[in-house]
């Protein structure tokens, strides 16, 4: 569900299983401080509790809620960007997990379509998220300072192309490693739903309406693109382990 950032900041503090959490302004103001010096674009994604208060009218009562997963991604401006794509800062935490965490990260997103691209599985930082305890942001100033070879990996992708013929071949090895592909850390093992390949096939080669489609050979750029568009357009169903899932689609088509 996307919320404006005001709506955000009046989130209040929670209780889940005795375990006391602050109010959604304590954890999300120190990284808006620190991002407010490259931009005042910040995109925010949420998932409410499952129990909402209403108003006389109906509507969900955003003066009295809080929420138990927060994404808020800081788009950097256009002095960053390149080939239509810029990079994003974003923190996100969740409270309602088997063990509550948060997640900072640097990607880039398409602006054309807002697909996310990851290349570096160094650009995220996972820890704990302890009740009563502020996060840790140090990471968001390292991860500005890392290379990031996202460009490089466009340009590959826009000049790599993939005759259709072999697309039939390659699709029986995206779905082999689907199955077998997964994303392993301490917090746990993320993996892509083994549907994935199938449905960037059809955006591929048989929905006309894709901005995806060709009957003839396709660029690996758009190849990419088709399985990002089904992780980050899953209309809110995960908002948790999204970086994970987009660079595992590096590891599915053997770029990286």
């Amino acid at each position: 569900m996307q919320i404006e950032l005001k709506d955000l900041l009046a989130g209040k503090a929670t209780r889940i299983k005795n375990n006391d959490y602050f109010p959604t302004a304590a954890y999300v103001e120190p990284f808006l401080e620190r991002m407010q010096k490259f931009t005042s674009d910040f995109r925010v994604q949420v998932r409410l509790p499952d129990q909402v208060t209403k108003t006389k009218d109906g509507n969900i009562d955003l003066e009295d809620i809080t929420y138990n997963r927060v994404w808020i991604q800081a788009v950097l401006p256009e002095e960053y960007a390149f080939d239509n794509h810029r990079e994003s800062v974003s923190l996100l935490y969740a409270l309602d997990t088997r063990k509550p965490i948060v997640k900072i990260f640097k990607n880039a997103l398409n602006m054309a379509c807002l697909n996310m691209c990851v290349f570096n599985p160094e650009f995220i930082q996972v820890s704990l998220l302890e009740p009563e305890s502020p996060i840790n942001y140090g990471f968001v100033d390292q991860v500005m300072q890392i290379t990031d070879k996202t460009k490089f990996m466009l340009e590959k992708l826009s000049t790599t192309r993939l005759e259709k013929d072999s697309l039939y071949t390659e699709l029986g090895r995206w779905v082999d490693n689907t199955i077998s592909k997964k994303f392993t850390a301490s917090y746990g093992t993320i993996k892509i739903s083994e549907s994935t390949p199938i449905e960037a096939y059809k955006l591929l080669c048989k929905k006309e309406d894709s901005p995806y489609y060709s009957s003839n050979d396709h660029s690996y750029f758009d190849i990419y693109n088709a399985f990002t568009d089904i992780i980050c357009n899953d209309s809110g169903r995960d908002i948790v382990n999204k970086f994970e899932k987009v660079y595992l689609v590096s590891e599915i088509l053997n770029i990286v």
